[in-house]
């Protein structure tokens, strides 16, 4: 009701309730986007395997690197391209547009590059604990949806610290890249 030109509060808060509802789902996106946008580099050292030799003699060392880059695409979606190494040579290889659903990103595989015996590829990216946190898994105890893009010892259940979190300087480069080409047509195919 209106008296002398003011809403009275019991249409009044429903009112604002309403609207910052509807402004904090706009925002949630651009607010996540924002916090995730960069390139995290972890390096470390691991080791290959070398056949024939004794235990302790076997590892030959290496540095390693996983490297995953975000950056913003349009008010929904962002590119998202992960290399994560394994022991052994084993990696994890992926890259795609994440959509945003329910406070996360989520790449879903266009192509089916399923097995049979998985589910279609499917990978979270999102923030918990202070953490940027990739799983391709449903739930904890599922099976990894994403295999097909990892060697035997690779898995796509990975978190990194948002203090690793840096501006990416090559974007005119990773724009210009096979993956990030192929990430925009396969969106613009799905759409």
């Amino acid at each position: 009701m209106v008296y002398h030109g003011q809403m009275t509060p019991k249409i009044l808060v429903p009112l604002l309730a309403a609207l910052c509802a509807c402004t904090a789902s706009a925002q949630e996106p651009a607010q996540l986007m924002q916090k995730i946008a960069g390139v995290y580099k972890h390096r470390f050292m691991s080791a290959t395997i070398t056949p024939g030799k004794a235990p302790g003699e076997a590892d030959v060392p290496y540095q390693a690197e996983d490297v995953i880059e975000i950056v913003p695409y349009d008010a929904d979606h962002v590119y998202v391209r992960a290399h994560l190494d394994f022991y052994n040579g084993h990696t994890c290889d992926i890259a795609g547009m994440a959509r945003h659903e329910q406070g996360a990103f989520v790449y879903r595989d266009t192509l089916s590059l399923a097995v049979a015996a998985y589910p279609p590829c499917t990978l979270k990216v999102s923030v918990e604990h202070d953490k940027l946190t990739l799983t391709d898994r449903a739930t904890p105890d599922a099976v990894s949806s994403c295999r097909a893009y990892c060697g035997v010892r690779g898995s796509l259940n990975y978190s990194i610290d948002m203090d690793k979190r840096r501006p990416i300087r090559y974007l005119d480069r990773l724009k210009a890249s096979r993956e990030y080409k192929q990430a925009v047509d396969d969106l613009q195919t799905a759409r």
